[in-house]
């Protein structure tokens, strides 16, 4: 059972409070799940833990957790005892939207972009303190 206490705040971007195919309670149990993987980077309680927290059925949480998996918010790492069903270990992860878009590009590429910026930023401030140059 989960004996961490959750964090002060929880977070639920855009994508996630404006996304209609969720249930509300979907959207809330996602920003516990924020709170949650705030210290590690990701949620370990389990099931049973929500399902007190907020006083509801195995089947609610069940179905809040498949949407929010099934849009790309979350993702369950599932861990079983070989040789039979049983879940040693779940934890959840935090998908966040927005960074799908990099996916597909290699990390190489990426940080090409990144030194181009930092390239046109540092030759654009270089000009301007020829032109304005301080007295010291």
């Amino acid at each position: 059972m989960h004996t961490k206490e959750p964090a002060y705040y929880s977070i639920i971007p855009a994508p996630v409070r404006y996304d209609k195919r969720l249930t509300p309670n979907a959207k809330i149990l996602y920003a516990e799940i924020t709170s949650l993987t705030n210290k590690l980077g990701f949620c370990y309680a389990n099931n049973r833990y929500f399902e007190n927290l907020y006083q509801v059925s195995k089947q609610s949480i069940n179905f809040w957790l498949k949407q929010l998996e099934e849009y790309g918010y979350i993702e369950r790492h599932v861990y079983r005892n070989k040789g039979s069903k049983e879940i040693l270990n779940r934890y959840i992860t935090i998908f966040e939207k927005p960074i799908q878009v990099n996916f597909n590009r290699p990390i190489q590429e990426i940080l090409k972009e990144n030194n181009k910026i930092l390239n046109i930023k540092s030759n654009n401030l270089k000009k301007v303190k020829k032109l304005n140059p301080r007295k010291r």
